[in-house]
């Protein structure tokens, strides 16, 4: 059985089957267009400097395959919370920040939701207490697309505002683009890529070592310390009876008086109007506890009899310095020795 060419077939139905055609190569090639608008779209968002640049990249090139009446954009964080509103066509102002504020008020409110890609409507709107005030120039209708990560956190959302309603491909493209989207919005947030992604995690290195080089830094930097402190004593049960010694006693002095401290450092002291000055011989190191009792042994180098005082309840510690981050845990360190209870004046 032969089949008749187009040459053999009436005129009327050659006729029929071009525009049949010409009618099917039409929307293939729309639908073509579309999906090669969302691929470059995809790829842009990959190049994109910082999140202002992504957001306007969005609400202004979505209408190439997806025609609506307003964008509304937004991030968030995975909690929910609204960082950043961009709508099209409207510029950041003082004149614009109460359209912005509701577009904020928007965000807000789908995030809570937790609806995934889903048409709004008016009744929708008209529901909702915090969508009051609703721009009269704009469709109370449209699309949410959420823009989640693949762990299904929420990074942010799009808001497509238009009274026709959305094709299922077109909302099939447009819940892959705002996954491309939280990507690049986590991307930014790490420094993965944009402005200067590489020199901005050289940055961080830079910024950490900086930190740590001005920490270092910092023990060389002597505070001068000339404070009473809080002093006792270090002297067992058998030998609280005892005659007063010769010229060397063993103190007991707080951390955090005992931190300007070393070998050498000049003392005074005043018990019952007579004046006594001492110099440390020898002081227990930090090993021993940062919350102990630092134990020191002291000589008397002025004592009117040259023999030890009886008591001994503070001692000045003159013309000594001490590191500047040891100097700012002394607030610290005697708040907790009081909290735990072993300071002597307790």
């Amino acid at each position: 059985m032969s089949q008749d060419s187009p040459q053999d077939q009436p005129p009327e139905e050659t006729a029929g089957l071009d525009a049949a055609y010409a009618q099917w190569q039409k929307h293939d090639n729309s639908g073509m267009r579309a999906l090669a608008g969302l691929f470059l779209l995809e790829h842009e968002f990959r190049r994109v400097p910082d999140q202002p640049h992504l957001a306007r990249l969005v609400v202004n090139r979505l209408n190439r395959f997806a025609p609506y009446d307003c964008a509304i954009f937004w991030t968030c964080s995975p909690s929910g919370r609204v960082y950043d509103v961009t709508i099209s066509g409207i510029v950041k102002s003082e004149d614009t920040e109460a359209i912005l504020d509701w577009a904020r008020a928007l965000g807000q409110w789908l995030n809570k939701t937790g609806f995934g890609n889903t048409q709004i409507t008016p009744t929708m709107v008209d529901t909702q207490m915090s969508m009051a005030n609703w721009p009269v120039n704009l469709a109370k209708s449209g699309l949410y697309v959420p823009m989640r990560r693949q762990d299904g956190k929420l990074r942010g959302g799009l808001v497509l505002l238009r009274a026709s309603p959305w094709a299922e491909p077109v909302r099939i493209m447009l819940d892959q683009l705002a996954e491309a989207a939280a990507y690049t919005v986590d991307a930014l947030d790490a420094g993965v890529h944009g402005r200067g992604g590489g020199r901005d995690r050289l940055g961080k290195y830079i910024r950490r070592l900086a930190v740590v080089a001005l920490l270092a830094l910092s023990f060389f930097v002597p505070v001068p310390v000339n404070v009473d402190v809080p002093a006792r004593l270090a002297v067992s049960a058998d030998q609280a009876n005892a005659p007063r010694g010769p010229t060397q006693i063993d103190i007991r002095v707080p951390p955090q008086g005992a931190m300007a401290l070393k070998p050498g450092s000049r003392l005074k002291t005043n018990y019952e109007g007579t004046q006594y000055e001492l110099e440390v011989e020898h002081i227990t190191p930090w090993l021993g506890g940062l919350l102990a009792d630092r134990q020191l042994r002291a000589r008397f180098i002025a004592a009117p009899d040259d023999l030890a005082l009886p008591s001994l309840s503070t001692i000045t510690i003159e013309n000594a310095s001490v590191p500047l981050p040891l100097y700012l845990l002394r607030g610290p360190i005697g708040m907790m020795r009081g909290l735990l209870g072993l300071d002597p004046s307790n």
